[in-house]
């Protein structure tokens, strides 16, 4: 049976985007997207029309493309790089879908459960090839270094996840170590090079990157705590992944931190299980604060974000950055 706590956590499922002022930009970065996946091998042809429907909620893109409009219309380069930004947020989910033998995704079967992990992984490889192949086309160094040292950013991140899987001593400072490389240096990169592509000087684009920082950790905050909390069926995702691939998150870290032996004893049963009872551990984890804890954590860092782009205040797509901040960090109705 569904708690109420289930049936309201959705975390961004319902993300208030319609009536952007950038439609017709993301438009053009979904044709830019749609083209990247064209091959001339007819045998590929499922496999290339499977990324063709994979677009999401473009939070990335979105966000790039609002940081330049701050700063006046949207550019070619603006496309280039949110089609850029895309390519490699999909091949890191689709990477993460084999690591965390995923069934589904945005009530969409995973490619590792319609092809196995060895396509998934190719798929993923496609995108980034494809990714950096246009980024070397535009022939900016800087720009290509910045990729590059963000691609490597992510990378470390995600490895170090991996390496806390398991670690039921991982404390909060490691956690947002952990999310802030592997999740929001790759939204603050992204707004800032909006910031960039549009010839912002040097303290808006640290501006737009402390934004686009905290937006990054709010969201991944929000994010791990529906997997303990959503309803698949509203998600559009499997729930409780992280705990059947070990990942430690905020509510659970800070639940383990107030629960006496007894309680956390529970707990650990349950994240020791290959088959958790998730009504049990949520119900654990919000008798020690573990959801209200995380949704202030989540509250503190949207006002970090918020606070970080106030001097635009007024500007229609520095009022539709907030909008986005808040829809798609937002965990109840």
């Amino acid at each position: 049976m569904r708690t109420a706590e289930q049936n309201k956590m959705t975390a961004g499922d319902e993300i208030v985007l319609g009536g952007s002022m950038i439609e017709t930009e993301l438009s053009k970065v979904r044709d830019f997207l749609s083209a990247q996946a064209d091959c001339p091998e007819a045998k590929l042809k499922p496999f290339m029309d499977y990324l063709k429907n994979r677009s999401g909620k473009m939070l990335r893109a979105r966000a790039l493309l609002l940081s330049g409009r701050l700063f006046g219309e949207i550019k070619p380069l603006h496309i280039k790089l949110a089609g850029v930004v895309e390519m490699i947020h999909g091949a890191t989910l689709l990477h993460d879908d084999v690591i965390d033998n995923a069934g589904s995704r945005r009530f969409q079967a995973t490619a590792n459960s319609l092809w196995g992990a060895n396509m998934a992984v190719l798929l993923g490889d496609y995108l980034l090839s494809r990714a950096f192949d246009t980024v070397s086309a535009l022939g900016d160094n800087d720009i290509t270094q910045f990729f590059a040292q963000m691609a490597q950013t992510i990378c470390r991140g995600e490895m170090l996840q991996n390496v806390f899987r398991g670690d039921f001593a991982i404390t909060l400072e490691q956690y947002l170590d952990v999310i802030t490389k592997k999740t929001a240096v790759f939204f603050a990169d992204c707004c800032m090079l909006g910031a960039i592509a549009s010839d912002a000087d040097e303290d808006a684009c640290k501006q737009l990157y402390e934004f686009g920082n905290n937006f990054g950790i709010c969201f991944q905050i929000a994010d791990d705590l529906v997997d303990i909390c959503g309803v698949e069926n509203q998600t559009g995702k499997s729930v409780g992944r992280d705990f059947s691939s070990k990942t430690i998150t905020m509510p659970v870290i800070f639940a383990l931190r107030q629960l006496d032996e007894a309680g956390k004893s529970q707990l650990l049963f349950q994240l020791d299980s290959e088959q958790p009872n998730m009504a049990q551990v949520l119900s654990i984890i919000r008798f020690a604060k573990g959801v209200e804890f995380t949704n202030s954590q989540i509250q503190e860092y949207q006002q970090k974000a918020l606070s970080a782009i106030e001097s635009f205040s007024g500007s229609p797509a520095a009022e539709e950055l907030k909008k986005l901040v808040l829809s798609a960090t937002k965990t109840t109705h």
